[in-house]
Protein backbone atom coordinates (compact mmCIF):
# COMPACT_ATOMS: atom_id res chain seq x y z
CA UNK A 1 0.00 0.00 0.00
CA UNK A 2 1.38 3.83 -0.75
CA UNK A 3 1.67 6.53 1.65
CA UNK A 4 -0.87 7.90 -0.38
CA UNK A 5 -3.24 4.76 0.17
CA UNK A 6 -2.64 5.01 3.35
CA UNK A 7 -3.45 8.67 3.93
CA UNK A 8 -6.96 8.10 2.26
CA UNK A 9 -7.34 5.65 4.36
CA UNK A 10 -6.63 6.70 7.21
CA UNK A 11 -8.93 9.73 6.38
CA UNK A 12 -11.69 7.37 5.67
CA UNK A 13 -11.34 5.88 8.83
CA UNK A 14 -11.52 9.54 10.56
CA UNK A 15 -14.36 10.16 8.43
CA UNK A 16 -16.60 7.46 9.37
CA UNK A 17 -15.47 7.53 12.84
CA UNK A 18 -17.36 11.42 12.93
CA UNK A 19 -20.15 10.65 10.67
CA UNK A 20 -21.29 7.39 12.54
CA UNK A 21 -19.64 7.66 15.96
CA UNK A 22 -18.91 11.22 16.82
CA UNK A 23 -21.62 13.28 15.94
CA UNK A 24 -24.36 10.56 16.45
CA UNK A 25 -23.40 10.55 19.99
CA UNK A 26 -23.35 14.08 20.20
CA UNK A 27 -27.00 14.05 19.31
CA UNK A 28 -27.80 11.57 21.60
CA UNK A 29 -26.31 13.09 24.36
CA UNK A 30 -27.10 16.64 23.71
CA UNK A 31 -30.98 15.47 23.30
CA UNK A 32 -31.20 13.75 26.35
CA UNK A 33 -29.76 16.31 28.39
CA UNK A 34 -32.09 18.19 26.66
CA UNK A 35 -34.86 16.07 28.59
CA UNK A 36 -33.16 16.25 31.45
CA UNK A 37 -32.93 19.83 31.93
CA UNK A 38 -36.44 20.57 30.68
CA UNK A 39 -37.80 17.67 32.29
CA UNK A 40 -39.09 16.35 28.82
CA UNK A 41 -41.16 13.18 28.86
CA UNK A 42 -39.99 9.97 26.39
CA UNK A 43 -42.94 9.77 23.38
CA UNK A 44 -44.83 6.73 22.67
CA UNK A 45 -43.34 3.27 22.15
CA UNK A 46 -46.32 2.56 19.75
CA UNK A 47 -44.64 -0.15 17.17
CA UNK A 48 -45.35 2.15 14.40
CA UNK A 49 -42.92 4.52 15.63
CA UNK A 50 -40.60 1.97 16.33
CA UNK A 51 -41.14 0.77 12.97
CA UNK A 52 -40.81 4.17 11.09
CA UNK A 53 -37.57 4.50 12.75
CA UNK A 54 -36.26 1.25 11.32
CA UNK A 55 -37.45 2.16 7.93
CA UNK A 56 -35.89 5.48 8.26
CA UNK A 57 -32.78 4.15 9.42
CA UNK A 58 -32.74 1.56 6.26
CA UNK A 59 -33.67 4.14 3.28
CA UNK A 60 -30.81 6.42 4.67
CA UNK A 61 -28.69 3.72 4.74
CA UNK A 62 -29.42 3.19 0.91
CA UNK A 63 -29.67 6.87 -0.14
CA UNK A 64 -25.66 6.95 1.73
CA UNK A 65 -24.43 3.69 0.05
CA UNK A 66 -26.38 4.81 -2.84
CA UNK A 67 -24.81 7.79 -3.06
CA UNK A 68 -21.06 6.64 -2.43
CA UNK A 69 -21.80 4.07 -5.30
CA UNK A 70 -22.68 7.13 -7.42
CA UNK A 71 -19.42 8.99 -7.07
CA UNK A 72 -17.44 5.85 -7.86
CA UNK A 73 -19.59 5.12 -11.33
CA UNK A 74 -20.09 8.45 -12.52
CA UNK A 75 -17.29 10.38 -11.26
CA UNK A 76 -14.54 7.89 -10.43
CA UNK A 77 -14.07 8.76 -7.11
CA UNK A 78 -15.17 8.84 -3.35
CA UNK A 79 -16.45 11.03 -0.59
CA UNK A 80 -13.42 11.37 0.60
CA UNK A 81 -11.58 15.10 -0.17
CA UNK A 82 -8.43 12.70 -0.96
CA UNK A 83 -9.91 11.18 -3.42
CA UNK A 84 -12.56 13.20 -4.79
CA UNK A 85 -14.62 12.50 -8.36
CA UNK A 86 -12.70 13.12 -11.41
CA UNK A 87 -16.20 15.21 -12.72
CA UNK A 88 -19.62 16.67 -10.98
CA UNK A 89 -21.65 13.66 -10.56
CA UNK A 90 -25.25 14.72 -11.39
CA UNK A 91 -26.86 11.20 -12.03
CA UNK A 92 -27.95 8.77 -9.81
CA UNK A 93 -28.86 10.30 -6.33
CA UNK A 94 -27.53 13.65 -7.36
CA UNK A 95 -30.04 13.99 -10.08
CA UNK A 96 -32.62 14.08 -6.63
CA UNK A 97 -30.86 16.23 -4.71
CA UNK A 98 -27.22 18.25 -4.47
CA UNK A 99 -26.20 16.22 -1.45
CA UNK A 100 -27.87 13.01 -1.13
CA UNK A 101 -25.44 11.51 1.17
CA UNK A 102 -26.23 14.16 3.84
CA UNK A 103 -29.99 13.64 2.96
CA UNK A 104 -29.39 9.69 3.73
CA UNK A 105 -27.49 10.48 7.49
CA UNK A 106 -30.56 12.89 7.86
CA UNK A 107 -32.97 10.31 7.86
CA UNK A 108 -30.80 7.34 9.51
CA UNK A 109 -30.58 10.20 12.65
CA UNK A 110 -33.99 11.02 12.35
CA UNK A 111 -34.63 7.11 12.61
CA UNK A 112 -32.24 6.84 15.30
CA UNK A 113 -33.83 9.74 17.29
CA UNK A 114 -37.54 8.19 17.16
CA UNK A 115 -36.01 5.08 18.52
CA UNK A 116 -34.48 7.21 21.52
CA UNK A 117 -38.01 8.81 22.13
CA UNK A 118 -36.32 11.51 23.13
CA UNK A 119 -38.21 14.83 22.52
CA UNK A 120 -35.16 16.46 23.29
CA UNK A 121 -32.91 15.02 20.44
CA UNK A 122 -36.38 15.72 18.13
CA UNK A 123 -36.34 19.57 19.25
CA UNK A 124 -32.83 20.29 20.21
CA UNK A 125 -30.07 18.44 18.89
CA UNK A 126 -31.08 16.95 15.97
CA UNK A 127 -32.39 20.37 14.54
CA UNK A 128 -28.88 22.25 16.07
CA UNK A 129 -27.49 18.89 13.91
CA UNK A 130 -29.27 19.60 10.51
CA UNK A 131 -28.30 23.57 10.78
CA UNK A 132 -24.55 22.81 11.67
CA UNK A 133 -24.42 20.60 8.43
CA UNK A 134 -26.16 23.02 6.23
CA UNK A 135 -23.31 25.57 7.26
CA UNK A 136 -21.07 22.70 6.39
CA UNK A 137 -22.58 21.93 3.12
CA UNK A 138 -22.88 25.78 1.99
CA UNK A 139 -18.77 25.48 2.10
CA UNK A 140 -18.54 22.42 0.36
CA UNK A 141 -21.22 24.43 -2.45
CA UNK A 142 -18.34 27.13 -2.68
CA UNK A 143 -15.63 24.43 -3.28
CA UNK A 144 -17.92 23.09 -5.50
CA UNK A 145 -18.05 26.27 -7.45
CA UNK A 146 -14.44 27.05 -7.50
CA UNK A 147 -14.12 23.46 -9.38
CA UNK A 148 -16.83 23.12 -11.64
CA UNK A 149 -17.49 26.72 -12.45
CA UNK A 150 -20.55 27.25 -14.64
CA UNK A 151 -21.49 23.44 -14.78
CA UNK A 152 -22.24 23.59 -10.54
CA UNK A 153 -24.17 26.59 -11.14
CA UNK A 154 -26.58 25.54 -13.86
CA UNK A 155 -26.45 22.15 -11.33
CA UNK A 156 -27.42 24.38 -8.45
CA UNK A 157 -30.02 26.32 -10.25
CA UNK A 158 -32.04 23.05 -11.68
CA UNK A 159 -31.23 20.44 -7.97
CA UNK A 160 -32.57 20.96 -4.54
CA UNK A 161 -29.96 21.36 -1.66
CA UNK A 162 -30.60 18.60 0.36
CA UNK A 163 -34.35 17.23 0.15
CA UNK A 164 -35.15 15.30 -3.08
CA UNK A 165 -37.06 16.72 -5.52
CA UNK A 166 -38.51 13.39 -6.78
CA UNK A 167 -40.21 13.36 -10.21
CA UNK A 168 -39.59 17.14 -10.50
CA UNK A 169 -36.78 19.39 -11.80
CA UNK A 170 -36.73 22.57 -10.35
CA UNK A 171 -36.99 25.27 -12.99
CA UNK A 172 -34.93 27.86 -13.59
CA UNK A 173 -35.71 31.54 -13.87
Amino acid sequence: MTSVDTKIRIAQIKDGFNYWVFIPAAVIVGGLAADRIFGLPSFSQHMMIIASAALLIIIGAAFIQGSTKDLAVYGDGTPNPLRPPKRLVVEGRYRLCRHPMFFGYDLAALGVVMLFRSWGMLLVSYPLFIFLECRFLGGEEQKLEKRFGRTFNEYRKRTSFLIPLIGKERKTA
